[in-house]
């Protein structure tokens, strides 16, 4: 079978580009010391590294999530130790008021408990690093709680405290308590509703209770009066320790996700690692191999090219 020059010539080329295209491939792969560059390297492992592209992305988020809402945690908790001493050196002032104490002691006393006042407001109204308030809910860029005072003022009745977060209807229902997926299908509340110690509607608004304290020690102090006090306070310090070990609580399931979580990274980008490694010493004999072949076939094409009937006349 005769093969024409063209054919020859047209197959040589052809085979030749091959090459080329080849040891082009194979020189970015062990630059790169990386088997797929395309999904055309491998197709049948091209699925399986895309899956654990994706399952490794997700962990990264999650573990970005785990970070933020150990952030959360950790500085709702440092406002609730805060929240705490107040309170506690409040019912320490309260266990050592009595009725029949002399005005001038009363009126220190009545200063104090306004200065604890104004120290919880301002607890109550804290924005987290980010300029958020932390107990807003979802209303985030709203200050929370307000209260006009009566101390220092004609007025002897304190006016219930008001909310302007996302508004809530029971504590069994809180809707405006956050949370942060920090896995799959998991998620961790960061954030709190102080609804038990600042409403009214829970029956223990402390804002007003402190508040109706240093106004009642303006004036004739009744045993009843610093006993109301002191059990509004109290019952604050009851519902504080409860958002205490809840934050305790999710700490320690953050930290027991962050580990399952890290491990599982660890193992699906060790196998994604896998996958694209590429085989240096057998690629470089590649091309190597095509290389020289290349080289061959250059040779011979350029042989060929010369010939011509005039060469034998």
């Amino acid at each position: 079978m005769r093969i024409s020059s063209l054919t020859y010539f047209t197959s040589s080329l052809g085979g030749m580009q091959n090459n080329q295209a080849h040891i082009a491939r194979l020189s970015e792969q062990i630059a790169s010391e990386t088997g797929i560059l395309s999904p055309k390297d491998d197709p049948l492992a091209t699925g399986k590294v895309i899956d654990l592209s994706n399952r490794v992305a997700l962990r990264d988020q999650h573990l970005a999530n785990q970070q933020k809402a150990e952030l959360d945690l950790s500085y709702e908790s440092t406002v609730l130790t805060g929240m705490r001493g107040v309170l506690e050196k409040v019912t320490q002032n309260i266990t050592g008021m009595g009725p029949n104490q002399t005005q001038d002691l009363r009126d220190q006393y009545a200063a104090t408990i306004n200065g604890a006042y104004l120290q919880l407001k301002d607890l109550a109204n804290t924005r987290d690093p980010e300029g958020r308030y932390i107990f807003s809910g979802f209303k985030t860029s709203s200050v929370p709680y307000d209260h006009t005072q009566a101390y220092g003022t004609a007025t002897t009745t304190s006016p219930a405290a008001t909310y302007s977060g996302t508004p809530y209807t029971s504590l069994t229902s809180p809707d405006g308590v956050r949370s942060i997926e920090v896995a799959s299908g998991r998620n961790i509340q960061v954030s709190d509703n102080l609804d038990v110690m600042f409403q009214s509607n829970q029956g223990n608004d402390v804002l007003q209770a402190l508040d109706q304290l240093a106004v009642d020690l303006k004036g004739t102090t009744t045993q009843a009066q610093l006993d109301t006090a002191l059990t509004k306070v109290n019952s604050a310090l009851t519902a504080l320790g409860k958002m205490e070990s809840r934050i305790g609580a999710a700490q320690v399931a953050l930290k027991e996700v962050g580990t399952v979580t890290r491990s599982l990274r660890l193992a699906e980008q060790n196998s994604l690692n896998d996958l694209l490694q590429l085989d240096k010493a057998a690629a470089i004999v590649e091309l190597q191999s095509r290389q020289t072949s290349l080289q061959a076939a250059q040779q011979a094409y350029a042989q060929t090219s010369k010939l011509s009937l005039f060469s034998y006349l």
